[in-house]
């Protein structure tokens, strides 16, 4: 699983990339755009099985589901390739299931759940194929029977077991924080503002961003979500009126409903009221219905058809382009999440951005404002008390880092950099306490041996940093800064031979650290290898030759061999190198 999802076949397209272009975003974009290009192909192919003789419906379906800005996130996104990818195999398998119903040919059946299981392997929200198939059979206007439930039981019990693994899964990564938030009576009402919200923005595609907050806690819910039963309410109305005449119309809405069912918050994944990319295969039910509805009120009028489908098309694809400048990078993206749906999130993450960008002052601000919107998010404390501890500023850092562990007392990372910062201020008891509750919680945590590796070296005792030092980099071989410790560690008890297998594996790792050459040159010495050290000194002075300590380093050395002329030589050229 990858964050709470089994989405094999989605994680191998990407390694292929991974394969192709390393971290390059070109060939990932390509793949994912190539994918939406040839769902828009199925789309239009499976609209006109469908309805054969209405090419009119199968275009308008397919333009729209084309260019349309909500499915900009779907695309331009390159972790969504999941939904890309998913549709592709969804919409192939609704084809060869209408083949299948068509041609009562049982070997579409079975083609049909190749296509479906490829599907639920590439994204789990798949797992709604069986219903999408009965109202495929609504459509078709097959009658209920045995033979059609029991048809359908392999598609049930696949998509029962995704289902069970889903839902373990995102709870597992904590995915379901907000059914702990919201009263029920708040939340009866989150499924049908969903529902609503995407009828709305497929017609009006404006305000769009990458993040759409929950309502504010401890406040009366907006006007928008105490109405959004009733728009439900109507459309099951207008459903149940005019099923028996025009089932096109209960067919899109159905269609829409039962792809967007899993996502419509009904259990509560995730931090987001609604997302772009939950529209991306319910709006073909939508699209199919808006091209039927123009095919039905403008009869014989084919020009003026075309022409509003047109009009409409260049529309939103002049607001896609638009939106996806949006995507063109980290900072853009929370810029207009900002812009369009403030939020704590959004203002945390665009926080972390200027972070990373060195702009600490904007950083702070932000993260302030996230925590005006969300005083119990312990992750933007825990930003704050990082940016404060870099800058020295150890008060604010300690209350920073306090704040997020009286919010999560189990918060590792803070845990670990209140340690570090307690050991920096010298308070190496209450250091110890963190570093021991952080080995507690995660036994194997990294973070934990290291920063216990550096205390012990803090407070000499040498042999206890060793083991910790050697356990930590049984793990992470490749950390410079911990083989130079354990070095040092080594030096003081004695252990010379060590100290220069580690100082050795400092200089493979960063060739210039001139204080490793020393360090070698220094555990050469004690062991009387002085050729050895004179050598390591005498890169270091190559690579520095400004640097007097250097040249009085190989004076000892000579000294130590009994070479007191070049000793005392060396001496005074490293004397002059002082005074200039």
């Amino acid at each position: 699983t990858v964050q709470g999802n089994y989405h094999p076949l989605t994680m191998i397209s990407l390694a292929v990339n991974y394969a192709i272009s390393g971290t390059d975003p070109l060939s990932y974009h390509f793949v994912n755009l190539a994918l939406h290009v040839v769902n828009v192909y199925l789309v239009y192919r499976f609209i006109l099985m469908l309805v054969p003789d209405h090419l009119f419906i199968a275009l308008t379906t397919a333009l729209f589901f084309g260019v349309h800005p909500m499915h900009v996130e779907s695309v331009a996104w390159v972790s969504e390739r999941k939904d890309v990818l998913y549709a592709l195999f969804y919409l192939l398998g609704l084809m060869s299931y209408l083949k299948y119903v068509d041609q009562n040919t049982r070997k579409y059946l079975f083609h049909t759940l190749g296509w479906f299981l490829l599907s639920i392997l590439s994204k789990p929200a798949a797992i709604v194929f069986p219903g999408a198939l009965f109202a495929l059979d609504f459509y078709r206007r097959r009658k209920l029977s045995l033979t059609l439930i029991t048809e359908k039981l392999p598609f049930v019990l696949l998509s029962l077991v995704l289902i069970f693994l889903t839902m373990k899964e995102q709870t597992a990564v904590g995915a379901t924080p907000m059914s702990e938030v919201y009263d029920f009576s708040t939340r009866a009402f989150f499924p049908f503002y969903g529902y609503m919200m995407y009828l709305v923005k497929m017609v009006w595609p404006f305000d769009l961003a990458a993040f759409y907050p929950f309502p504010p806690l401890r406040t009366a819910l907006p006007l928008s979500y105490l109405v959004s039963p009733l728009v439900f309410l109507a459309t099951v109305l207008i459903c149940f009126k005019t099923w028996r005449k025009h089932r096109e119309i209960t067919f899109g809405f159905g269609f829409y409903l039962i792809n967007l069912i899993l996502v419509s918050q009904i259990f509560l994944f995730g931090s987001a009221i609604i997302a772009d990319r939950y529209t991306y295969l319910p709006y073909v039910g939508l699209f199919f219905l808006v091209g039927w509805l123009i095919d039905q009120y403008l009869p014989g009028k084919k020009t003026a058809a075309y022409g509003l489908v047109a009009g409409l098309g260049l529309l939103f694809a002049v607001l896609t382009i638009r939106q996806t400048g949006a995507w063109e990078s980290t900072a853009t993206l929370w810029d207009n999440a900002i812009r369009n749906h403030p939020s704590a999130k959004a203002y945390k993450s665009r926080a972390n951005v200027f972070q990373q960008a060195g702009d600490f002052s904007n950083a702070i601000a932000y993260l302030n404002k996230s925590i005006e919107m969300n005083i119990n998010d312990e992750g933007a404390f825990h930003s704050l008390g990082v940016i404060y501890f870099n800058q020295g500023l150890d008060s604010l850092a300690l209350a920073n880092f306090n704040a997020a562990l009286n919010l999560k007392p189990d918060y590792e990372e803070a845990l670990n950099n209140r340690g570090s910062l307690y050991a920096k201020m010298g308070k190496n008891d209450l250091a110890r306490a963190d570093f021991e509750k952080m080995a507690q919680l995660n036994p194997g945590s990294a973070a934990a041996l290291k920063n216990q590796g550096g205390l012990f070296l803090q407070e000499n005792k040498f042999a206890e940093a060793i083991e910790a030092y050697e356990k930590y980099l049984a793990r992470h071989n490749n950390d410079a800064e911990a083989h130079a410790y354990l070095g040092i560690a080594c030096l003081r008890t004695g252990a010379n031979e060590k100290a220069v297998r580690a100082f050795e594996e400092v200089l493979r790792i960063n060739p210039g650290n001139l204080s490793a050459w020393h360090n070698l040159s220094t555990a050469h010495v004690n062991l009387q290898q002085y050729d050895k050290a004179r050598q390591y000194l005498q890169s270091a002075f190559e690579a520095d030759a400004t640097n007097e300590n250097n040249l009085k380093a190989i004076s000892k050395i000579y000294f130590s061999m009994g070479d007191t002329a070049n000793a005392y030589a060396i001496f005074r050229t490293a004397n002059q190198l002082k005074g200039q």
